[in-house]
């Protein structure tokens, strides 16, 4: 069969007219179209069809949060059509065959940090031949990219684009979208460990320059003049990267080098998280536009859940550099380096801003799998992607035996020691002000000692720590007068106040700590613990470019430990008191509830009849966390014994009684505050009590929510009819009321108001109470011989005649009166209610 020849213009219709269909008939015949297709006819399609996928500036895209328990079919046919060799790939690479074809990116897509590095963009080999320069002004207008280039550009932007940031605020538990899924299809495809594996298919593509250099890692602005250059160059011989690259055939690895660069560039420097809100409008070319945009101060879970995956990945895709001699290897070499700035700034913010509560679980799985890359090897992340489902908030603490880490991973703990402690010197202090009874603040907790309790972890960061200059200044603010784009540091000043400082009387400028006119006259302020001067050169040079030349760093172990640490603990040892306590009275209250006939028949019920959110099965798991965190804070700071402190008193020096104080909650004033407590949010969402059957009320509140939607807007018309169906209709219905709930995706999780239409509800037939009088009523019927569908109707009947009764108003002088209105207009109003509940 001879297919003929498709005209550019009927191309494109037919393509118009295909993008309208559903997913999979859309899927399906565009991977017809696709293959048919010639270059030219590509050529006019493409970013048409990339527009339509990924919506850059409209929320309408191709539903790529879809997930399979959602739409199963749609999720199969998306994830197959967007594969790394799926139809459009296959389309890209036939307009590679075409070198000059290019697409302009506009530079409004790009974070703020991109742009500032294309103002000095021969710094940077990447975007280097992919500028675009206006003729004129010789100004950068935009990005001119190949197709395979502009593909990933949208789909890593699609992650961070305002626009769909309202659409995924629902979805903050549902992550595992097709998103999410291709995401991991990509950095595993194009990022391969196996020096065996190329990335497929192969392509012969020539319209990247072969010759661009390779920036050096560690690149220094100036030293201070204690260390002359030469041995400073000397120290970092061995620590940087040279390449030939007059042989580095580029050409073979450039499509690894646009995923790895475009994902770090545009995920770990959006400007969501690095940038302020209100600094947000000078990306965009559209201040109207900008006012339809929800910028949500959190990203969703989905994104902290692609980072950490490609996290996980970019340790492997760097390990394997070790018996990688490829040409791929080249880029793996400085795939770290490339990466440790950019995530320190990230987490920065994201530990600043993220409120600690369940939710912050996700910051800290993402920091704790940055500082532990021994985790990841080569080859291993298939199990880490797939992992059996577990419940995010347990964590068996039989199998917390780990492995020692490696000396190995020395050079790594170097480049990153401020990712190891500022961000552990921020997050400790915080679990002395939070509820630590919460199994997910004790797991939390159990997370952070744990993993830096590892088996020689502890000692190579105190190797590490002896080889940064310390000034001798407890008093020492950490950052000041420092235009980048890091928040401030939490004040931790009780962290070095316990360094033993002797003969020293100078106190140190720390302003003239990295100065370049430094003079043998700080000699003093800038003297070494023993260690490899190497390091000690490395260290300064990542603590200037990450934090600025007046941060001052404060160890993590001193002699004694820092007051903070005493602090978390006999925080714990409280919480694990208070805990075992609650433990015990939950478990009385359920053995009272299990007893005697009446607890026996509750239990056929519902399983748990306790009126608690967390169960108790959670609340036995607790002190256990908090043990092993004790545990494991103790051995991490080799503190040999714990001071006994009464729990009412912190300083004892100034007579300061914790219960006396309001800022500090006592168990009676728990009570207290429990009884004054007011439920806020919708009434049929309330925690269902102890009262109430969990099946019933669940079936019931379906029932109620069918019914209202179908309802809706009669229920609103006759509400406020004054006649008298307007008053039976008050009467049935639940009236409009104003309810508030707190949306924790923003930051300082807002406290927003909701209003309810007039609605049916049916939770109280879900009651012991009504179900007990209930089924009396159904026995003492059919022992008077009457069946079940007839008591049901009677009483069904009776309700209607009471609340009709109750519609009656009360201006009349006498009551015979009323009646005489009712019954006029009893029979229609009450035939015409019927049929709107049951037609």
């Amino acid at each position: 069969m001879k297919i003929q020849a498709i005209g550019p213009e009927n191309f494109f219709n037919r393509i118009t007219n295909v993008l309208t269909l559903p997913i999979s008939a859309r899927c399906t015949e565009l991977t017809m179209l696709l293959a048919r297709a010639s270059i030219m006819e590509l050529q006019s399609i493409f970013p048409y069809l990339i527009d339509s996928i990924f919506g850059p500036q409209s929320t309408h895209s191709w539903g790529l949060r879809t997930t399979p328990e959602s739409m199963g079919e749609d999720f199969r046919q998306i994830r197959n059509f967007l594969s790394p060799c799926g139809p459009l790939f296959r389309s890209i690479y036939s307009l590679l065959k075409d070198t000059p074809t290019k697409y302009d990116f506009s530079l409004s897509y790009l974070p703020v940090k991109v742009k500032h590095i294309l103002e000095n963009v021969t710094n940077h080999p990447f975007y280097s031949d992919l500028i675009q320069v206006s003729s004129q002004s010789k100004q950068i207008i935009g990005l001119s990219l190949n197709p395979f280039d502009f593909y990933m550009f949208h789909f890593a932007y699609y992650l961070i684009n305002p626009w769909h940031q309202r659409s995924s605020v629902n979805v903050n538990y549902e992550w595992n979208t097709v998103y999410y899924v291709l995401c991991c299809d990509y950095i595993l495809h194009f990022l391969p460990t196996d020096p065996k594996t190329p990335v497929l298919p192969l392509i012969n593509y020539n319209g990247k320059n072969p010759h661009q250099p390779i920036p050096q890692i560690h690149k220094l602005h100036y030293v201070p003049s204690l260390l002359s250059p030469n041995v400073l160059n000397k120290t970092l011989e061995d620590y940087t990267f040279h390449q030939n690259l007059d042989k580095h055939p580029r050409n073979e690895i450039w499509r690894s080098e646009t995923v790895l660069t475009v994902f770090v560039d545009l995920w770990l420097c959006n400007d969501q998280i690095n940038q302020q809100i209100q600094n947000l409008n000078s990306s965009f070319n559209n201040p109207q536009a900008m006012q339809l945009l929800h910028y949500n101060e959190l990203p969703s879970g989905e994104y902290m859940r692609i980072v950490r995956v490609f996290i996980k990945q970019i340790h492997a895709f760097s390990i394997s550099a070790k018996a990688d001699d490829t040409h791929l290897g080249e880029l793996k070499k400085i795939t770290m380096p490339m990466v440790q700035g950019k995530f320190y700034n990230f987490i920065r913010n994201l530990v600043h801003r993220w409120p600690l509560d369940g939710s912050f679980r996700l910051v800290l799985e993402l920091w704790l799998t940055y500082i532990q890359p021994w985790r990841y090897p080569p080859n291993s992340l298939n199990k880490h992607l797939n992992p059996k489902p577990v419940n995010p908030d347990e964590e068996d603490v039989a199998l917390s035996s780990n492995s020692p880490v490696e000396r190995e991973w020395l050079p790594f703990i170097v480049d990153n020691l401020l990712a190891y402690v500022v961000i552990f010197q921020q997050l400790l202090p915080r679990f002395s002000r939070v509820d630590l009874i919460s199994p997910k603040m004790a797991i939390m907790l159990y997370r952070i000692s744990k993993v830096f309790n590892q088996p020689n972890l502890a000692d190579l960061l105190r190797e590490v720590e002896h080889c940064v200059e310390s000034n001798h200044s407890p008093s020492h603010s950490y950052n000041l007068q420092w235009s980048n784009v890091l928040p401030p540091l939490s004040p931790t000043s009780m962290w070095s106040t316990n360094i033993l400082v002797k003969n020293v009387s100078i106190e140190c400028n720390t302003k003239q700590l990295f100065a370049p006119d430094c003079t043998s006259t700080n000699v003093m302020c800038n003297s070494y613990f023993q260690g490899d001067k190497k390091w000690a050169c490395i260290l300064r040079q990542k603590m200037y470019e990450l934090e600025g030349p007046n941060f001052c760093y404060k160890p993590l172990f001193t002699n004694p430990a820092a007051q903070e640490v005493f602090d978390v603990l006999h925080q714990v040892k409280r919480s694990m008191l208070i805990s075992q306590d609650i433990i015990s009275v939950k478990q009385q209250e359920r053995a009272k509830q299990y007893s005697g006939l009446w607890g026996f028949m509750r239990s056929l019920f519902d399983a748990n009849c306790i009126n608690d959110d967390i169960s108790l099965a959670d609340r036995m798991k607790v002190p256990s966390y908090l043990e092993f965190s004790t545990q494991n804070l103790i051995d991490m700071f080799e503190i040999d014994e714990i001071s006994e402190r009464e729990p009412d008193s912190f300083c004892s020096s100034n007579k300061f009684n914790v219960y006396d104080d309001l800022k500090f909650l006592t168990p009676s004033k728990v009570k207290e505050r429990i009884k004054r407590i007011k439920y806020e949010g919708d009434p049929d969402l309330q925690p269902i009590m102890t009262t109430e059957n969990t099946f019933l009320v669940r079936v019931l509140y379906q029932l109620a929510v069918i019914i209202n939607e179908y309802f809706g807007p009669t229920f609103n018309s006759l509400y406020g009819n004054p006649s008298f169906q307007g008053r039976l209709t008050r009467q049935l219905l639940c009236e409009p009321i104003t309810v508030f709930n707190y949306d924790k995706s923003k930051e300082g999780s807002p406290r927003i108001s909701k209003r309810l239409p007039p609605r049916v509800s049916f939770r109280q037939l879900a009651s012991y109470k009504f179900l007990v009088y209930f089924i009396i009523g159904g026995l003492i019927s059919i022992f008077f011989g009457f069946g079940t569908l007839s008591y049901t109707l009677f009483l069904l009947l009776i309700f209607i005649a009471y609340k009709c009764v109750k519609a009656i108003p009360r201006r009349h002088m006498y009551p015979t009166e009323g009646f005489v209105i009712l019954f006029l207009t009893i029979h229609s109003d009450v035939i015409y209610l019927l049929k709107i509940l049951f037609s």
